[in-house]
């Protein structure tokens, strides 16, 4: 009964863990995707592109979710600090 109360207290710490490890590593360098049309998006880490779907999908600033054609990107560039 005794190992079943550690291992009850121990399982929330391991996923807590497990949970924030891969983002502590994740890329979080502003780049800024250049679309074709001459506008600039803003964004948190590198896009990753979708070739499934066709689109690339990246982090704005504010921390969202967000998609992009990949036939308007005209450059993806890192922003330097």
């Amino acid at each position: 009964m005794n190992a079943m109360r550690r291992l009850l207290l121990i399982l929330p710490t391991i996923f807590t863990v497990s949970c924030s490890v891969p983002s502590m590593f994740a890329s979080t360098t502003p780049h800024e995707i250049k679309l074709k049309d001459g506008r600039e998006v803003p964004c948190e880490g590198a896009p990753k592109y979708q070739e499934k779907t066709g689109y690339y999908r990246y982090r704005t600033p504010d921390k969202r979710d967000a998609v992009i054609r990949a036939d308007d990107v005209a450059t993806i560039v890192e922003k330097r600090a």
